[in-house]
């Protein structure tokens, strides 16, 4: 592979390398489902000035909206409570699996870096 053209003293540190990768892969296949977009909790009032929203200050809601872009327009999808805090884990999850891959991206340049004589121009 590679290693035919390695760099001498740097065995430890590809070996450290790979543990890092094997360890962004492993939290890789441990993610569950994944959306993008973003949940936000609204709370309105309606303005009919008998409504308790106008004489009281108790706002309607909350209501929970999940905003993403669709095809390039913004698509908004109202969810209850517990369907808003599932949809909010699957954003999070995606924002991990892009952090990962990224991770993943890095610690293979610097595996190739290290294995070779490449240098960055």
């Amino acid at each position: 592979m590679l290693e035919k053209s390695m760099r001498p003293g740097s065995e430890a540190k590809l070996a450290q390398l790979r543990q890092q990768y094997e360890q962004a892969k492993a939290q890789l296949l441990a993610l569950g489902y994944l959306v993008v977009g973003t949940v936000q909790k609204r709370q309105y009032s309606c303005g009919k000035p008998t409504c308790r929203c106008m004489t009281e200050g108790v706002l309607h809601g909350p209501y929970y909206q999940w905003t993403r872009k669709l095809g390039g327009k913004t698509l908004n999808i109202n969810l209850d409570e517990e369907l808003a805090k599932m949809v909010r884990e699957w954003i999070q999850n995606n924002r991990k699996l892009r952090k990962l891959c990224r991770r993943l991206e890095k610690t293979s340049l610097a595996v190739l870096k290290l294995s070779t004589k490449m240098r960055e121009t």
